[in-house]
């Protein structure tokens, strides 16, 4: 392995690679060697007592050892501060670039200067590196089909799209090949040393934040599984799965704002003369110092069809008596993929019955009506169509389940004529 000098240029693209197992790194190194781009660094960092020797040497490879690291979120850290790409790109250690994956990443940057982030589809492959024809659970909106990599016949799953729901998620957001800008990593804080799991979808929703996901519409990268597999390890599985859900609720708003920004829509506040955070237009039907918006959202509000992307309704909803009015006028605001932000005293509580401006009553239950077909066809005056995003019943605070007053947080997305989001769909 050759020493990098301060004096030699840096390269335009920086990969990166932590790794505790170094079974198929050799493998990772050919499908590099075979780039059809040649600008490129690739910096190995080994820790976990890991040691490789490649069977190939070259100038571009950078090994590093850093046995002192533990978790991805460290070692991912410490190779991206190593890095000197403004384009990073993430390879993990036993996983495959296709040969044009970095000549068609540089070209996505030059062509989408503000982009983030840029993304394309992949193929998982098995141990020995031939096809895995195993599929994840089409009615979650997955598709595949056939591709041909490199020579290679592969079953290509398709990346969902970039909404404001699918990044929130690590289950439905962009796959690899994933590449960022050095500027962008910096700006937003890089990865967190401090994470264990879920490492991608923390810096994914911080870069969502900053720009627009690019899609290169091709196969670029073929993950492998097999039984060391992260997701494969019962203990660390089941924490991805909590703590899936912990990032989503920190960065969902702020992810949905951010969409609706950049495509120009609005983001509304109901009931906004109490307290209308930042980046929303204030709604309510009496006057206000954050009042934008005067009117009666059950009459309609004087905005165009599908012109929001965002409609935040916390402490709102139990106030209005005709649910089907306020469901079918919040859906034919939002625009497709946009999103309904709801949190509001549940009936499993004392707090929907306690108030007496309460008018209207709610728990899980009650948006199956908006959600689920074989609910919705019994009350033909729903003319909306919502995907459930999250549902809960909490507690938001100890005083809140000192006194039994709970709360149903309800995020629904608008689906309309366009892409298919992750997760179920029933309507």
């Amino acid at each position: 392995m050759s020493v990098v000098e301060d004096h030699q240029p840096a390269p335009r693209v920086t990969v990166f690679t932590p790794s505790h197992r170094g079974a198929h790194l050799d493998e990772c190194l050919e499908s590099l060697l075979r780039q059809t781009y040649a600008d490129w660094e690739w910096i190995v960092l080994l820790n976990g007592g890991n040691r490789w020797r490649p069977v190939k040497d070259d100038p571009r490879l950078r090994l590093i050892v850093a046995d002192e690291l533990t978790g991805v979120g460290a070692v991912k850290r410490r190779a991206c501060l190593l890095a000197r790409g403004d384009i990073l790109v993430e390879l993990d250690h036993d996983d495959i670039l296709a040969s044009t994956a970095i000549e068609k990443i540089v070209d996505a940057f030059d062509a989408n200067p503000d982009a983030s982030l840029v993304y394309s589809h992949c193929a998982q492959i098995l141990e020995d590196g031939s096809r895995d024809d195993s599929k994840f659970d089409e009615r979650y909106g997955w598709t595949f089909r056939d591709a041909e990599v490199d020579g290679k016949s592969v079953m290509q799953i398709d990346s969902l799209v970039p909404s404001p729901h699918n990044v929130s998620y690590i289950w439905y957001a962009p796959n690899h090949v994933r590449a960022f800008r050095r500027e962008t990593y910096d700006a937003v804080g890089g990865y967190d040393e401090n994470r264990v799991v879920c490492d991608d979808q923390d810096l994914m929703c911080r870069l969502y934040q900053q720009g627009e996901f690019v899609l290169i519409d091709e196969c670029l990268y073929l993950q492998r599984v097999h039984s060391a597999n992260t997701q494969r390890q019962p203990e660390l599985n089941n924490r991805i799965q909590v703590e899936t859900v912990q990032l989503y609720d920190q960065y969902a708003q702020a992810n949905a704002l951010a969409w609706a920004k950049r495509r120009g829509l609005l983001a509304l506040d109901l009931g906004a003369a109490h307290n209308s955070p930042p980046g929303y237009l204030g709604v309510d039907q009496y006057p206000g110092e954050s009042v934008d918006i005067v009117g009666d959202v059950t009459k309609g509000i004087d905005l165009p069809d599908s012109s929001v992307g965002v409609i935040r309704a916390v402490d709102f909803l139990e106030h209005i008596p005709d649910k089907i009015a306020i469901f079918n006028e919040l859906y034919r605001l939002l625009a497709h993929g946009g999103m309904l932000l709801s949190l509001t005293p549940s009936t499993d509580g004392r707090g929907a019955y306690q108030d007496p401006t309460h008018v209207a009553f709610y728990n899980e239950n009650s948006f199956w009506y908006f959600t689920d077909a074989n609910y919705s066809t019994f009350v033909p005056q729903i003319q909306c169509r919502f995907q459930v995003s999250r549902m809960q019943t909490y507690f938001p605070s100890e005083w809140h389940e000192q006194y039994n007053i709970s709360y149903v947080n309800a995020n629904l997305i608008a689906i309309k004529d366009g892409p298919r989001q992750g997760g179920f769909l029933n309507i």
